[in-house]
């Protein structure tokens, strides 16, 4: 995952879509549809920590008044040398990518780059969701995947009664989308929501916040 990150970054993919917006990904057709939605509020989901969120790296994402910086941990680029780094982004429309001693590099675009940036960012993960539906070994009973435009909120429509154990587990991905996105676009998610509902009924089989992720553990 974070090669797959790393590729996204230097080879400029990866930008903002209206914060109202919805997406649902169907299963039979592929076919992806945004319609008009109220955004997901923290008060919807509460306001603690996301630590699934946080394990994705400490990136960082200041806006001045013209730019974007990007702050990406070390992980990320192994032994990426800075002449490396320059000769990948060249052409892709960043101000400057400088490698820093503790390994991390920075990132400084336009505020236009960055809206792009975070459009492909969304493109990405609607690709990787697509993927999940297609993969009918994996998740045969995943019919449609709706999140709205920030990631924090996932309605999978699901064929079966019960979640099996592997899909339960499925819930990370959902967790990792939400985190990866937010921290790119300079706004860590409190909270990502996943609810599965049964697809013929439209009622509630399970759900579950990232918030919670080791709170059991704890008490």
């Amino acid at each position: 995952m974070k090669k797959i990150i790393a590729i996204l970054i230097c080879a400029g993919l990866l930008g903002m879509t209206a914060c109202s917006n919805k997406t649902t990904i169907t299963k039979s057709t592929g076919e992806t549809v945004t319609e008009s939605s109220d955004k997901t509020t923290e008060d919807d989901f509460g306001s603690d920590g996301l630590d699934t969120a946080k394990a994705v790296g400490d990136i960082e994402a200041d806006e001045g008044l013209l730019t974007v910086t990007i702050n990406i941990p070390g992980d990320y680029f192994g032994e990426t040398t800075q002449e490396e780094i320059d000769k990948a982004v060249a052409d892709k429309g960043f101000i400057s990518v400088t490698l820093n001693d503790d390994g991390s590099a920075t990132y400084v675009m336009t505020k236009s780059r960055h809206k792009q940036l975070m459009e492909e960012i969304s493109k990405s993960m609607d690709e990787s969701l697509q993927k999940i539906l297609d993969d009918k070994d994996t998740y045969p009973n995943f019919e449609s995947i709706t999140h709205n435009a920030d990631y924090t909120d996932f309605t999978i429509e699901y064929s079966a009664d019960e979640l099996s154990l592997s899909d339960t587990f499925s819930t990370i991905l959902f967790y990792y989308m939400g985190g990866m996105y937010g921290v790119f676009n300079g706004e860590p998610a409190e909270n990502v929501h996943v609810a599965f509902v049964n697809s013929e009924t439209g009622e509630l089989i399970s759900e579950a916040n990232s918030r919670d992720v080791g709170k059991s553990a704890e008490e």
